[in-house]
This record gives C-alpha cells, sequence and structure tokens, in this order.
C-alpha cells in the first residue's frame, strides 16, 4: 500500500494574531497547515490542495466565512469537505443557523476551548484519513480486478487457440486419410 499524503487544514481569518494562535494550536498534530488571510485567498488554497478540513473566520472584509463555505460546498473538489466556523463576532442563533446553512459542519465561538476543538480536528483527520485509506483499497481492488479478468481473458484465448489448433490438425489429418496420402 502507498503511503498515504499528510492531511492538509486550512485556516483561514483576516487577523494574523489569529491565525498564529490557530497554527500554533494546530502544529502538534500530524497535519499540514495553511493559512489564507482572506477569503480569496482560502478559495486559491482550495482549488490548489486536497482539504481535510477548514477552520473559517465568519466575520471578514470583502467575502466573509458563510460566502467562502458556499462557495467551497459549491465546487466539486471541496464540497465534502467539513468546515468549523469560528467566530468572536457573531454568538446568536440567526448567525450559527446561517453557518450551518453555509455547509458548516460546527459553530464555535470564541474564547476556544483547545481541548474541544482538538478533539473535533483529531476526528475529522482520522475521518480523512480512513477515507483516504478506502479510496486507496479500492484503487488496488480495482486494479487485481483487472488483471485478473486480463488473466482470464489471456487463458481464454490461449484455449481458444489450442482448441483451434486440435481441429486444424484432426482436418489435417481427415483430409491425408480421405486422400490415402502419406506424409513426406
Amino acid at each position: 500500500m502507498d503511503k498515504l499524503t499528510q492531511p492538509k487544514i486550512l485556516i483561514v481569518d483576516d487577523k494574523q494574531a489569529n491565525l498564529k494562535a490557530l497554527r500554533i494550536l494546530l502544529e502538534h498534530l500530524d497535519a499540514e497547515i495553511l493559512e489564507a488571510p482572506s477569503g480569496n485567498e482560502a478559495l486559491g488554497l482550495m482549488v490548489e490542495h486536497e482539504l481535510a478540513l477548514m477552520l473559517l473566520d465568519v466575520d471578514m472584509p470583502g467575502m466573509d466565512g458563510y460566502e467562502v463555505a458556499r462557495m467551497a460546498q459549491s465546487l466539486d473538489k471541496t464540497n465534502g469537505v467539513p468546515i468549523i466556523f469560528i467566530t468572536a463576532a457573531y454568538r446568536d442563533d440567526p448567525h450559527r443557523l446561517k453557518g450551518y446553512e453555509s455547509g458548516a459542519i460546527d459553530y464555535i465561538e470564541k474564547p476556544i476551548d483547545d481541548t474541544i476543538l482538538l478533539s473535533k480536528v483529531r476526528l475529522f483527520l482520522d475521518l480523512h484519513i480512513a477515507h483516504q485509506k478506502t479510496l486507496q483499497v479500492n484503487e488496488e481492488l480495482r486494479l487485481e480486478i483487472f488483471r485478473r479478468k486480463k488473466a482470464e481473458t489471456d487463458n481464454t484465448e490461449l484455449r481458444l487457440a489450442k482448441n483451434r489448433l486440435k481441429d486444424s490438425q484432426k482436418r489435417l489429418q481427415m483430409a491425408m486419410d480421405a486422400a490415402a496420402a502419406g506424409v513426406w
């Protein structure tokens, strides 16, 4: 089995201090951390990389986290990537609901409980790795089935060729018997 690629987490926040805090929190995980200080930069990274998880700030200038999430959900490459919103700005039910409607699987308010966030992140990393392994095993099975079908086809062709050779030998023998001729 080939080595699986290291999972990637995209963190998106317009404040460098928040990006740094999240990076420090996540750096001990077996994952590559990608950072984007804006929604537009996040979209570029989404297209470039296979992501295991996104942590999105809700309140950003230009393109807010909800819009980034909706765009991620509309792309084939990222529509299954789990999104966790992190916010200090919006702590009410209408915004929480808007987050879930945008495609988030969770909506966390600051201050963040590090233990809870890390637990959730680890869970989604584990799910991503399990999914990668499943895809890899499926590909290996597909290749094995292809090899076996090819071998069966080759065996069938060999068997058919042997049968044609036997038929030709029988016809030759019958022709020689009918002609009462010998073979030099």
